[in-house]
């Protein structure tokens, strides 16, 4: 589970910081002292479940969990609050409970328990095609990527099989003759701005991750030809006929592997059907 949790209370955020450490299945937990940093984070990076003190300088904790909402509808949001007069308003913007100040390592388990059930709900079943192209299936249905640069970023991050890759990685590639100066930059964050906003709204923001300016897809939540191929799926290899995601030129480097991986195979197959 990837958590966040915002408060504008340094003692508040430890308190929560310590009892979370006592909790097991969690992966990462940022925390925030005001609303316009969680809302850049959870612009950039996937959460699960996101732990929101309602009274919040500037924006407050309900405006923050709508915004929220509005980048990832499937994040699990949880109010944190001594006033439990605003229980109710709380379940008006979809939140899925609330933690009353002074809380404790029951309360928080039994909290995090909740959005872990909520989030092994069934998902979308995801096809990504990389052989001849690159296409996106959902449910069988094509998910049309109409932004080119945000689809050939994340053809990148699947080429790299759940790999990491850095701005400077990405922009090398997808911006090969432009300079790595701040506009290009500019358009790369652009760019993961709007991927991540595709596949959220598509209701499959799962398979995309990052750990600070890091970006990498998760392989364990989708199917791909790719990695069937790579584990030596002969329907898979019969279909590749020497084209992968056809379209980028940085993927000839992968495509020649896989010429010489499915070449090398008919060879080793050859030589034990003659012993």
């Amino acid at each position: 589970m990837r958590i966040l949790y915002v408060d504008d209370e340094p003692l508040a955020i430890q308190k929560f910081e310590l009892i979370l450490s006592q909790l097991t299945g969690i992966t990462d937990c940022h925390t925030c002292l005001l609303a316009e940093e969680a809302l850049a984070y959870a612009g950039e990076n996937l959460v699960d479940a996101a732990f929101l003190d309602i009274q919040l300088p500037g924006m407050n904790g309900l405006e923050l969990a709508k915004a929220l909402h509005g980048l990832n509808k499937n994040l699990h949001v949880f109010f944190v609050t001594a006033h439990d007069q605003y229980a109710l308003e709380a379940f008006g913007v979809d939140a899925l409970g609330y933690l009353l100040k002074p809380y404790g390592k029951d309360a928080l388990g039994k909290a995090i328990d909740k959005a872990r059930r909520m989030r092994c709900v069934p998902e979308k079943a995801v096809y990504v095609q990389t052989i001849p192209n690159f296409d996106v299936y959902i449910n069988g249905e094509l998910l049309p990527i109409s932004s080119p640069k945000p689809k050939e970023l994340l053809a990148l991050l699947v080429d790299r099989n759940g790999g990491a890759v850095s701005s400077r990685q990405a922009i090398s590639l997808l911006w090969e003759n432009r300079p790595d100066d701040e506009k290009t930059k500019a358009l790369y964050r652009m760019t993961c701005k709007r991927l991540r906003e595709i596949l959220t709204h598509s209701g499959i923001g799962f398979i995309l991750s990052a750990e600070g300016p890091l970006k990498f897809i998760r392989p364990d939540t989708f199917a791909c030809d790719y990695f069937r191929f790579l584990s030596g799926d002969q329907e898979t290899m019969a279909k590749y006929n020497g084209q992968y995601m056809a379209e980028y030129s940085w993927a000839e480097e992968t495509n020649a592997r896989l010429t010489n991986l499915k070449d090398s195979r008919k060879e080793v197959s050859r030589r034990i059907s003659l012993k």
